[in-house]
């Protein structure tokens, strides 16, 4: 019986992908992912966005309180030119604060985001590894995991996904767009209120954006 789950699941991966892709035989992917903190910008640039993002958001909610005074003449231009240049110098302070603030997480981390997804027709669920795991191990108990029905080696792949940190899952019928970097091996699943980031090793990411695009049916999809 195992060998035979095993010869179903040799051929799906086969038919799915050529990387380190595990399927479980019944339509469910895993994988793991080791992104490299230092040479591979996405989670820096995602979180520069953010922060981006409110510092602009200010300093318009700030030009729209002086409109009033610039219609009534209690201000001029100056005061606007004022107001941009505070926009501007908290924008830096805060693209300064980001970027030290990230290298010091990922020197915390050991230089890397170690994660395992877990992929099926209805969604995908990202879970963050605690940073004492290698990808080779995790691989390893996903193999476990997904060739064995019962037994203890079993448990080595479970004890893996329950332990981990923090969880983003998304529903496919719930995604509204999909934006796909290969040269950054990441696609961006977002739903209205949560944003997803999928990594994926070059050798799945055809594979894995297709299967997420054809399962997206109400999102608009880039890449």
């Amino acid at each position: 019986m195992v060998h035979q789950e095993s010869a179903s699941n040799k051929s799906e991966r086969a038919m799915g992908s050529s990387g380190s892709i595990v399927s479980d035989g019944n339509g469910t992917y895993r994988w793991v992912h080791e992104l490299n903190l230092f040479t591979n910008p996405t989670i820096l640039l995602t979180v520069l966005k953010v922060f981006i993002g409110i510092v602009v958001g200010l300093g318009a909610f700030m030009l729209a309180l002086l409109v009033p005074d610039l219609v009534r003449g209690h201000a001029d231009s100056n005061d606007a030119i004022g107001t941009l240049h505070m926009t501007g110098l908290l924008a830096l302070l805060f693209v300064a604060l980001t970027i030290v603030g990230y290298f010091a997480y990922a020197l915390m981390q050991g230089g890397t985001y170690c994660v395992v997804f877990t992929m099926d027709e209805r969604g995908i669920i990202h879970k963050q590894l605690p940073r004492q795991f290698e990808k080779t191990q995790v691989l390893n108990g996903l193999n476990v995991l997904a060739g064995l029905a019962a037994g203890n080696l079993s448990q080595m792949g479970m004890g893996i996904l329950n332990a981990t940190h923090d969880t983003t899952v998304s529903d496919f019928a719930s995604v509204r767009s999909v934006k796909g970097s290969r040269a950054l091996h990441v696609i961006k699943v977002n739903e209205s209120l949560s944003k997803n980031q999928v990594y994926v090793d070059p050798e799945d990411y055809d594979f894995v954006f297709g299967f997420i695009r054809d399962h997206c049916p109400n999102a608009t999809v880039k890449g």
